[in-house]
């Protein structure tokens, strides 16, 4: 498992003096599409509608009654609080299918990550934003336009596990919400929701059902096939999920009511060891444990003959709210019922397999090509089904589910919706059969698990890739052992989870510990240890630790030319992770013949339209901004905005970087105007798509505040400083290296409107801290010393400002050369400082001489 990637796009330049802007106040957003969509939208994968559907016209009434006109009023959620089976999801499918809401979202909501990613899903086809915006910040955004729209609306959260999973994520009440869910918990019903329990079918709905689902099929059946449907009926507790499968049976076979009374009698006293009444916690596993055997014996006597058995067994392990046609008739799957058979299986044979058990009401299976949950079977039958294998089955078919998976599982996440099916599959194939994924003796770990992860970090779901990683690290440690390869692996990717959410402590902490256990047990030249050399090397340098991330990054730089093949991406990736460290470092020099080489690289082997290259172009341009060659600088930003909205689109974050960054050359050449109209729409943008604390849009909030302190609008800047510090300190933390940066640049505008103690009283703070957390010679601490020299001139303690500025002098030429600009402006100040202490004793001097005349006057 290889977490290896660039540093981070370079971003905007704070100048040595200070001075940039931020966002003032709350902002109260109303989400709205970009482009106006056609009108009804429907969102989601909707179950299909059962043969013979009962309206639950009881069921509905209590919906609209407690909701009131979904026109005219407020929907308050709907809470459908009921045991397995019983019909509560197609209460909600009849609801949804006959509203006239100008938004339907329907979301399998058995999980957080699920409800997220529904939500994402529903933004993305509005077109609130892009779909590469993380998940999670593409719920908040679809959540917000709920809030905000006219529009009418209905959301369905199907199967909903843990009122927890809704934490934050509660449609606003402005709409109609309906939740479907097996639990009782009393949180359901606050906040203006209402619970309605729904049972079994009432006895005339269950009767009028059996008659409506057989009685189109009476050519073929016996006259009296309705005879003791009633009875039948009673027999299966009027379980719509367990009538269902009878009814199938019934058509399938041409027998009548009475006659499946008998095999369900004779068969449920078969399971009575299975599935002790005393044990049956719902009351019905029995049931339909019974009706399902009777099922799939009828089932397993369509051709292909002996297939809907086993094929059965193995969807009763993934999710029951859909898993991939492409899945179940992969090669994988294919082998698996080939040993079972005895004979060569076809995915065409497969597939009709899935088509036998849809026949007899086992699963519903959408035939639509490339449905992403076009297999779904109940979880009450298919807990059935497992509770009658034994453990080492369940594993045997966890390994083979996984297997099939991971065969059209893309190698990058590009379809949302398939995304999230693969993700919630290899979920229920963990908590099903979790110990036919890890086996110490051969493969160790199946790499489902890794891929899954992968996949959470890669949508954007930090929160959950940080429980997940703990969870495998903590699984690979029981079934594996800490010092497994593997088990490793898990350990650095857990870091990699903490290095994205910000976590930086406990990120290198752990990438420190893996690096250590990779080199005693792999050596030091295995490829997965200088993947952990460069992890830990990258998030050094996001702390400040630069001395020691440039020595780290040239080992690993040299190690992968003289291990890894020529243009490995690895080889690339440190080259660029290199040449940031030295410009983070103040190396600028040195950083830039690397830049240009990464492009070059870039551009030969990936192509100039890779999502790469762009970001190496976008790098190239940061640093000559840092070297002051702004006329290089200029046009490179210029091509990245343009190549990246031609390319990612107008909302990606990348291309709302590289017009931050352009905004900053304008500002850097003259262009303050331009500047301070980009920055404006920039933040706008930022505001809009990552919202108003998302660090980036602070970082641009800072920037602009530096255009308005750049064309003289100072208590402009000063407010947007001010809230800026504030917002970065309640976020970030006070001594994170953009705190200080806001700390520093409140006290530069502090200064250049004539507040010159709290100047002072500031940029000491900001010196110090510094310091403390970046280490003396670091570019932002000479920043801090240097802007502390210029406001002891401004005050007049000349002595204080020239020592300070002959030490940052003599460090800057020493770091950053003679001819750098901050070296150059720094050389003027001190210049300066010398020439007005010069003149001052002068002055002085004069003055006293004069005074002595008037003196000697006087005593004449």
């Amino acid at each position: 498992m290889n977490n290896d990637k660039s540093l981070p796009s370079a971003g905007s330049t704070v100048n040595i003096t200070g001075g940039a802007v931020g966002a003032i106040g709350d902002y109260n957003q109303v989400v709205m599409p970009r482009r106006s969509p056609a009108w009804p939208v429907v969102v989601g994968t909707v179950p299909l509608q059962a043969s013979a559907y009962q309206s639950r016209e009881g069921v509905v009434e209590q919906i609209s009654l407690a909701a009131g006109t979904v026109v005219l009023q407020p929907l308050a959620g709907q809470v459908l609080a009921g045991a397995g089976g019983v019909g509560k999801t197609q209460i909600a499918v009849g609801v949804f299918s006959s509203s006239s809401a100008d938004l339907r979202v329907w979301i399998n909501a058995e999980s957080r990550e699920s409800v997220v990613m529904g939500f994402a899903e529903a933004a993305i086809k509005l077109d609130l934003a892009d779909v590469d915006l993380g998940s999670e910040q593409l719920a908040k955004i679809l959540i917000g336009f709920l809030g905000s729209t006219g529009r009418q609306w209905l959301v369905v959260l199907d199967d909903v596990r843990a009122v927890a999973d809704l934490d934050g994520l509660w449609p606003p009440a402005r709409g109609s919400v309906i939740i479907t869910t097996r639990r009782r918990d009393a949180a359901f019903s606050g906040s203006g929701r209402t619970v309605i329990p729904v049972g079994v079918f009432a006895r005339q709905e269950a009767e009028f059902y059996l008659r409506e689902r057989i009685g189109p099929q009476k050519n073929g059946l016996p006259d009296d096939v309705l005879a003791e449907a009633a009875d039948l009926a009673q027999d299966l507790g009027r379980l719509p999920l367990a009538l269902a499968q009878a009814a199938a049976v019934i058509i399938d076979q041409g027998i009548k009511c009475a006659d499946y009374r008998t095999m369900f009698a004779d068969r449920a006293t078969a399971l009575e060891e299975l599935f002790p009444r005393d044990a049956d916690a719902d009351g019905y596993s029995r049931t339909v444990a019974t009706t399902w055997e009777l099922s799939v014996l009828s089932a397993n006597e369509i051709s292909p003959v002996g297939l809907a058995r086993p094929m059965a067994a193995l969807v009763s392990i993934l999710d029951p709210a859909g898993t991939p046609e492409s899945a179940l008739t992969s090669p994988a799957v294919c082998s698996h019922l080939s040993r079972i058979s005895g004979k060569e299986i076809t995915a065409s044979s497969a597939r009709g397999a899935l088509r036998a058990l849809h026949r007899l009401s086992l699963i519903d299976h959408d035939p639509e090509l490339g449905n992403p949950r076009a297999v779904r079977m109940h979880n009450l039958t298919g807990r059935s089904i497992r509770h009658t294998l034994p453990a080492e089955e369940i594993a045997a078919l966890g390994y083979v589910a996984a297997d099939a998976l991971m065969a059209v599982w893309p190698e990058i996440d590009q379809d949302t919706l398939l995304t999230e099916s693969l993700r919630s599959n290899a979920t229920s194939i963990i908590r099903s059969a979790q110990a036919g994924l890890w086996d110490k003796a051969s493969f160790g770990s199946h790499s489902v698990l890794s891929r899954t992860g992968v996949s959470l970090v890669n949508g954007g779901l930090i929160g959950l890739a940080i429980e997940y990683h703990r969870q495998m690290l903590d699984d690979s440690t029981k079934y594996l052992g800490p010092e497994h390869i593997d088990t490793l692996a898990f350990r650095n990717n857990l870091a990699s989870a903490y290095k994205a959410a910000g976590r930086l402590d406990q990120a290198i902490t752990l990438y420190e510990q893996t690096l250590r256990d990779r080199t005693r047990a792999l050596g030091k030249d295995h490829p997965d240890v200088l993947t952990s050399r460069n992890n830990l090397a990258t998030a050094y340098v996001l702390v400040g630790q630069l001395d020691h991330a440039i020595t780290l990054l040239k080992r690993t730089l040299a190690d992968r030319e003289r291990v890894l093949e020529k243009d490995h991406p690895d080889i690339l990736s440190s080259r660029s992770n290199l040449a940031g460290a030295y410009q983070a470092s103040g190396h600028i020099n040195r950083a830039i013949p690397l830049f240009e080489r990464a492009v070059a690289d870039r551009e030969r082997v990936s192509g100039p339209d890779h999502p790469d290259t762009l970001g190496a172009l976008n790098n190239l341009a940061g640093a000559y901004h840092e070297a002051g060659k702004f006329h290089l600088a200029l046009p490179l930003f210029e091509r990245a905005v343009a190549d990246r909205e031609r390319v990612s689109g107008p909302d990606h974050p990348d291309t709302l970087g590289a017009l931050n960054n352009l905004a900053g050359a304008y500002q850097a050449v003259g262009k303050a105007d331009q500047a301070v109209v980009l920055f404006e729409r920039s933040l706008e943008n930022f505001m809009r798509v990552l919202g108003p604390e998302h660090p980036e849009t602070l970082s641009v909030r800072n920037n602009l505040a530096g255009a308005h302190h750049k064309v003289g609008n100072l208590y402009r800047a000063a407010s947007l400083y001010k809230q800026t510090l504030t917002d970065r300190t309640r976020l970030l933390g006070q001594d994170h290296p953009q705190t200080l940066t806001s700390l520093n640049n409140l006290a530069s505008v502090y200064k250049a409107v004539g507040q010159l103690a709290l100047a002072l009283k500031l940029h000491k703070q900001a010196l110090v801290a510094r310091e403390r957390v970046l280490g003396k010679a670091h570019p932002s601490t000479l920043s801090s010393r240097h802007n502390l020299a210029i406001t002891y001139v401004a005050m007049g303690n000349l002595d204080q400002a020239i020592d300070l500025l002959e030490e940052t002098l003599c460090i800057q030429e020493s770091l950053l050369g003679s001819e750098h600009p901050h070296t150059q402006t720094t050389k003027a100040n001190l210049l300066s400082a010398r020439q007005l202490k010069q003149t001052c004793r002068v002055f002085l001097a004069v003055d006293g001489t004069n005074q002595d005349k008037g003196n000697r006057k006087r005593r004449r």
